[in-house]
């Protein structure tokens, strides 16, 4: 009763009425000042001082709901410069339901608008917001300007050794995750999809197949879950190794293009990786399908689900896989081009909503 308590106050109340409904005026009674009225639009709120007692209530539970069992809210999220009154462009407005996300075109030195956007987002709705990026060859994003990478990661760095300079480079990307305070890495693995280098290729990640990406694992893993951040792998994480699988914490899919509901599970059925259906994650691509959920013309076992739009990312979310287990989560790339549909982000609210609520699973 309590998730479901929860999930009524932090999802399904989102899902017909809009953000922008946190900038409506209420009414408190302070002593001595009867008749104050006192607005507080959420866009400008910069920590929980600056909010009503009942927004602190609600947002109090929504932090307790995020340690409860439920398909977990994800998306990549981009454009993001928490400035301006655009709230699309803020981690803050984002729908209560969305658990973490990856900040898509982020690689640190962060604005003291995002700073505060992040904080907020963090401390008040107990949301996590990673770095994320394309893993392909040593010092992706990070190699210094006029350097090449085996210059700086492998001679300057790693005295020489190929190993020493991967260990460099993850570290790095450590220090600017403790640096900007985020919550994690997302690494983007996908060989299989032309992005393959000295880091990223076909073989399994283990110290036997491809131990590059097994000790760059290996040193992220050690930095990061210790302090209790992320590190999440998508992309191709069915290339984890049963033992390289138990360093990650989620496997993130992009099942943009599956058709129905059986080709998506066969996608995603790797009982090799550790815990995999409670960590996986299955996303639906954004940049197109926006205005509908997803594709067009995906069928789903729920025939219920056939009937209406959205088909495919209410099907992702409401996942049952063979075991009777309940999907990790659901997520969106771009999650941020959600946001003109009425209300914002009305997929994804609608699929979080579908899958703690209006089909309960198992997930024990």
């Amino acid at each position: 009763m309590k998730l479901l308590k929860y999930l009524y106050i932090g999802i399904a109340a989102l899902c017909v009425t809009s953000c922008s409904d946190w900038t409506s005026e209420e009414r408190e009674i302070f002593e001595n000042q009867e008749g104050l009225y006192k607005r507080i639009p959420l866009i400008e709120a910069q920590s929980e001082d600056d909010l009503t007692p009942t927004m602190r209530e609600h947002f109090k539970r929504i932090r307790e709901y995020r340690n409860t069992p439920h398909v977990r809210g994800f998306g990549w999220f981009g454009n993001w410069t928490g400035k301006g009154n655009n709230a699309q462009n803020y981690l803050k407005m984002l729908p209560d339901s969305v658990d973490f996300v990856s900040l898509w075109g982020t690689r640190g030195s962060l604005s003291e608008e995002q700073k505060a956007d992040l904080k907020f987002f963090q401390e008040v709705k107990g949301g996590k917001a990673l770095l994320c990026w394309i893993i392909q060859d040593l010092g992706d994003q990070l190699t210094p300007k006029g350097m090449n990478a085996t210059q700086y990661w492998v001679e300057e760095k790693g005295k020489g050794d190929f190993l020493e300079g991967v260990k460099a480079y993850a570290n790095a990307i450590c220090d600017s995750i403790e640096k900007y305070n985020l919550d994690g890495f997302d690494i983007d693995y996908e060989p299989g999809y032309g992005h393959s280098g000295t880091l990223a290729n076909g073989y399994y990640i283990s110290p036997e197949g491809n131990n590059n990406m097994q000790v760059f694992i290996e040193t992220l893993s050690n930095r990061l879950r210790p302090a209790g951040r992320l590190l999440v792998m998508d992309g191709q994480p069915d290339l984890l190794s049963t033992e390289t699988s138990k360093l990650v914490d989620f496997y993130i899919y992009q099942a943009y293009w599956e058709s129905r509901t059986s080709s998506v599970i066969r996608k995603i059925n790797k009982p090799n990786l550790d815990d995999w259906e409670r960590k996986t994650i299955i996303t639906v691509e954004f940049e197109q399908g926006w205005k509908t959920g997803g594709i067009q013309g995906y069928t789903s076992e729920r025939e219920e689900l056939n009937n209406m739009e959205g088909t495919q990312i209410l099907d992702y979310a409401t996942l049952d896989l063979p075991s009777g287990k309940r999907i990790g989560g659901v997520g969106t790339y771009h999650m941020e081009y959600d946001f003109p549909n009425d209300p914002p982000y009305k997929w994804l609210r609608m699929a979080l909503y579908y899958g703690n609520q209006v089909y309960p699973g198992n997930f024990e």
